[in-house]
């Protein structure tokens, strides 16, 4: 998709928004050979977005990169490239097999973070149940107890997380949304 490997996830997605909008096959409908050209290049951006639009995916694919990206230490003797006088076709004698049973890989776990953006600001994300827990212990204690104010603020409590509960998911999409838009 033409991204930076460190790209966040909202450079993915509006590259990935780019693309879709560019090579959709509806706007290359001029003859069957472009569309289905078009439908090609289509499925490889939206399998491309499939594996970088997603956490998980992602993660497995930047492991595997940097496994594939080892350096090769084989530098061939002068004479010895197909195409140069003198050409061999012999072994390069310093050549030394890769060995797979150890793990050359570059990638640090300890350094592998989300790529999500994180759709929530932090107090939405743990309100809704703060809200839940604390309405639910002022109404107990306060129906053990009789105090009455008591299980009015937690019933208070228990509609506000009733509330944050519903308006957490339509924040989190409509930060989505306004991602998208690129305009």
């Amino acid at each position: 998709m033409g991204v930076d490997p460190s790209a966040s996830v909202d450079d993915i997605r509006q590259a990935y928004i780019l693309l879709a909008r560019r090579e959709h096959p509806d706007l290359h409908n001029e003859t069957e050979a472009s569309r289905s050209a078009a439908e090609e290049k289509m499925r490889g951006i939206n399998a491309a977005w499939a594996v970088l639009g997603d956490a998980d995916e992602r993660s497995a694919y930047d492991r595997d990169r940097l496994r594939r990206l080892r350096p090769s230490t084989t530098v061939r003797p002068p004479g010895n490239t197909p195409g140069e006088p003198g050409f061999t076709n012999q072994p390069d004698p310093n050549w030394v097999p890769y060995d797979d049973s150890v793990d050359h890989s570059e990638f640090d776990e300890r350094f592998d973070r989300p790529i999500t953006s994180g759709g929530l600001p932090s107090w939405l994300a743990v309100a809704p149940m703060m809200s839940l827990i604390s309405g639910l212990v002022a109404v107990i204690v306060g129906g053990l107890i009789g105090a009455d104010a008591a299980v009015d603020v937690g019933v208070a409590a228990l509609v506000a997380s009733s509330v944050l509960f519903l308006t957490a998911p339509l924040v989190a999409l409509g930060r989505s949304r306004r991602g998208d838009r690129l305009g």
